[in-house]
């Protein structure tokens, strides 16, 4: 009786089991290859880059991309790639986006700036295993390097000894715009050019523990932080073409490869002068501890090279990012002078800055200064319905998915007071899903100088709300998009008043 009775448990398990794959073979039958994915129509050899070129519908649309991709073919879309730029996989659904993440390798791999990998391997590092940079590397030569930055860049104690330094730059950057001013109370020059000068200083403040005098008036164009605003500048510029546009420098030696190898020696060489000059300045100063240490101090425990390659980085990674932030909050409260009036009335108070917090939120929502969070897969998933291979590029569609009903009521209002209200308010942020809403990015490879930049953000909008009532003139600004940053394009037709 008892061997009948365990045939029949063992037949059961067995039925089971049989049972349960064929259910798996059933699903995985239904999983569709990548190669099924939509997408824009592809031709034989050019593939879908008709689509992007002059009469194509997605010609210098950088902006309006990821609404066009959605609307067009829904929450997973394919992009086959061409000329020397990888397959990408776009995804709009936050829930699958967000299960694919934390289905990946531990030390996730985020794609991107093929071309300075390239530069920093063949001519910059002396040995093979020498890292290429925070932003760069991956794995666990990737992790020791962020481990060195996480404790000088990521917690409020150490961050705080920097806010009166940054307070001194944003005074100084007031002063400069003051002094700008034509006589409508408009800046005569390029306001962005002056947020990028605003940036630099603040980044090299903190990173260096030194003012690098972006922001002096009688700057000569041959000094060492014009050069320095010059190369990074022309970094982005050639970043953007050798890897975000169709190119063979993979394959062949372009003009622009020349280009961008020139002016990458550039970008270091004027970092090692800060670096040297930052060096000499600390051996005149006396012993801190090490919670009032600059980044740059904790940084040369390690190594003088590794040092430059981060400043580097901070500097690359730091400056249009910060610069542009700022001007798209400005845009914002210059169109909104209720909200401006709101926090000029925080600001003056002295006692919180919740409101001022909540504005910063609310522009990076309506105007990301990145599009998405990027990822190369270390294995495959299944995704939506389709089998997304190892290796391939996915990007999350941030952008979209904070600009939609579904997630953020009255998606295209500046309404901060989302970000404060309560729960229970339906207009409350909490009611989108986490992963819409990333502007620092997600896990491990999140922004490692999210505090600081903040902090210099949160100092300067301060500043400026306190010295200045902001309007503006005319339409709303064009943006696009270069090397995964959206830019605010001219003119900025802010007028500057006095209060």
């Amino acid at each position: 009786m008892y061997k009948l009775k365990r045939f029949f448990i063992t037949r059961n398990a067995l039925n089971r089991q049989k049972y349960i794959s064929a259910v798996i073979k059933e699903v995985e039958d239904r999983i569709k290859p990548w190669r099924k994915i939509p997408g824009p129509l592809s031709l034989p050899i050019i593939g879908q880059l008709l689509h992007f070129l002059p009469g194509g519908w997605l010609y210098k649309r950088t902006i309006e991309l990821q609404e066009l991709l959605y609307k067009s073919y829904g929450p997973i879309v394919r992009l086959d790639g061409n000329l020397g730029f990888p397959p990408i996989t776009f995804i709009f659904d936050p829930e699958a986006a967000i299960k694919l993440f934390r289905k990946e390798d531990p030390l996730p791999v985020r794609p991107g700036f093929d071309c300075l990998v390239y530069y920093r391997k063949h001519f910059y590092n002396k040995h093979e295993d020498d890292p290429n940079g925070v932003i760069l590397d991956h794995g666990e030569t990737w992790k020791k390097l962020r481990s060195l930055m996480n404790p000088a860049m990521l917690r409020t104690k150490a961050i705080k000894p920097f806010a009166s330094v940054l307070a001194e730059v944003a005074d100084d950057m007031v002063d400069r715009l003051r002094s700008k001013r034509n006589k409508q109370n408009m800046i005569e020059d390029n306001l962005f050019t002056e947020l990028n000068l605003w940036a630099l200083e603040s980044v090299g403040a903190v990173t260096l523990g030194d003012r690098l005098n972006c922001l002096d008036p009688n700057l000569p164009d041959d000094s060492p932080a014009k050069k320095l605003i010059d190369a990074l500048h022309e970094s982005l510029r050639i970043l953007d073409k050798l890897d975000f546009q169709p190119s063979l420098w993979k394959y062949i030696t372009t003009p622009s490869y020349k280009k961008g190898m020139e002016i990458f020696n550039v970008l270091l060489r004027v970092n090692k002068f800060f670096i040297e000059r930052s060096i000499q300045n600390l051996k005149s100063k006396e012993e801190t501890n090490d919670e009032n240490k600059w980044i740059i101090e904790k940084i040369l425990e390690l190594d003088r090279n590794v040092a430059v390659t981060l400043a580097n980085d901070l500097f690359l990674a730091g400056v249009d990012t910060s610069a542009g932030t700022a001007l798209a909050i400005l845009y914002l409260l210059a169109a909104n002078p209720d909200k401006q009036n709101k926090l000029r009335e925080e600001v003056m108070s002295k006692h919180t800055r919740t409101y001022l917090k909540a504005c910063i939120k609310e522009a990076l929502r309506l105007y990301p200064i990145v599009g998405g969070n990027f990822r190369k897969t270390t294995k495959e998933h299944d995704v939506l319905g389709y089998r997304i291979p190892k290796n391939m590029i996915v990007i999350i569609g941030n952008q979209y998915l904070c600009s939609v009903e579904d997630q953020f009521p009255q998606p295209t209002q500046f309404l901060p007071e989302r970000w404060i209200v309560e729960r229970n308010d339906p207009l409350y942020y909490g009611n989108a899903h986490p992963f819409a809403y990333a502007p620092f990015r997600f896990g491990v490879r999140s922004c490692v100088g999210r505090r600081i930049a903040e902090l210099e953000i949160e100092i300067l909008i301060s500043k400026i709300v306190e010295n200045f009532k902001l309007d503006w003139i005319g339409p709303p600004p064009k943006r696009t998009r270069r090397s995964t940053i959206n830019y605010i394009l001219e003119p900025y037709n802010f007028v500057f008043n006095d209060i």
